[in-house]
């Protein structure tokens, strides 16, 4: 049946009364002077992350007129199924790879609920709501947090991630045996730098647009710094650095797009027009790429990119909350699995 909704300006009061629960349990284990762990202060970064998480579902109860004490396992289990088809305030969108909610995401998730919930209750003199606790007994969420759920990333070593370097930014003349890239090689060699160069995913290739790039205020005058990507339901908007190798190579791009009269405010579309890369398109080129440069047949995919840029930037010292903002990643816990490999001492360019 369809679910009446509040009308604005009381779904609005009702969604600001939901972050309020959450604002108050913050504060109250900033006070509690406690060492439990489910009652001592948050660390800044996971109460970011965790407001993050509270009010995309405070936003989706708020729709569907739920405080509370009226939140069913059904209510959650709706929300977490949305959240994962990449939308945060209960109106779904066909999902794409690599977008699926991870077991350990849910976790957290159900995790952070239960515990808002029962201080909530706890505040109010009510019993508190279980439907949040009675999923985590479920197998598929009570294992999700296991150390198994976080195998190793494959990342570049030191060799691969030069030799790719070498290839990504290679510049063949007019009169060499292989002639001059054309538009779409340097694109597709473009695309794959700002992954390896900028944490990007496939899809973040995708919509980046034009106004996203920075480089104005940059090391280098007309090098492209910093990248401003979209949120995507899973996560907020979020900015990101690009290393001046990679801000190098984008330039170029920039001007060969400029060049042939490129439509459109899509950095990397298919077609002169404009036209949007295609999940597969791109997906297949970026493969393509990395075959070219004598890494087809290896682990990881372009993915192991994206996990050598995290890896680089932890080496250099950078924090595992930066880290994960640049990678748009929400549960900050997820960082953990490249601790196991930074001691290692792993060299990464």
């Amino acid at each position: 049946m369809t679910i009446p909704l509040f009308p604005e300006q009381d779904k609005a009061t009702l969604e600001e009364k939901l972050r309020e629960y959450f604002r108050a349990w913050v504060d109250y284990r900033a006070r509690s002077g406690s060492t439990a762990r489910s009652e001592r202060p948050l660390k800044d970064e996971s109460a970011t992350v965790y407001q993050e998480m509270w009010h995309a579902f405070a936003a989706y109860c708020a729709t569907r007129n739920l405080d509370t004490p009226s939140i069913e396992a059904a209510d959650i289990k709706t929300f977490l199924a949305l959240r994962g088809a990449g939308n945060a305030n209960g109106r779904p969108r066909p999902s794409s790879k690599g977008q699926e909610l991870s077991p350990r995401y849910a976790w957290r998730m159900l995790t952070l609920i239960d515990r808002v919930t029962r201080f909530q209750a706890q505040r109010d003199g009510a019993t508190p709501n279980r439907a949040a606790s009675e999923l985590l007994q479920l197998n598929e969420y009570r294992y999700a947090n296991a150390s198994h759920r976080d195998p190793l990333p494959d990342y570049c070593t030191e060799a691969q991630a030069k030799r790719l370097i070498g290839y990504l930014t290679e510049v063949r003349h007019p009169e060499s045996a292989e002639g001059p890239l054309t538009w779409k090689e340097l694109r597709d060699r473009t695309a794959v730098a700002l992954m390896l160069g900028a944490g990007l995913t496939p899809g973040d290739v995708r919509v980046l647009s034009l106004d996203g790039i920075a480089i104005a205020g940059g090391r280098k005058v007309g090098v492209p710094w910093k990248l401003a990507l979209p949120g995507n339901g899973n996560a907020p908007p979020r900015e990101t650095p690009v290393a001046e190798w990679a801000g190098r190579q984008l330039a170029l791009w920039l001007s060969v797009r400029d060049a042939q009269g490129i439509a459109g405010e899509l950095v990397f579309p298919s077609t002169r027009s404009g036209k949007p890369w295609s999940h597969t398109g791109c997906y297949e080129s970026c493969k393509a790429v990395l075959s070219g440069a004598g890494m087809g047949d290896e682990s990881g995919g372009v993915f192991k990119l994206r996990h050598t840029f995290a890896l680089r930037q932890l080496a250099k010292g950078k924090t595992e909350a930066e880290v994960a903002r640049w990678l748009g990643i929400l549960d900050i816990n997820s960082m953990t699995r490249y601790r196991h490999v930074l001691p290692n001492q792993v060299d990464v360019v």
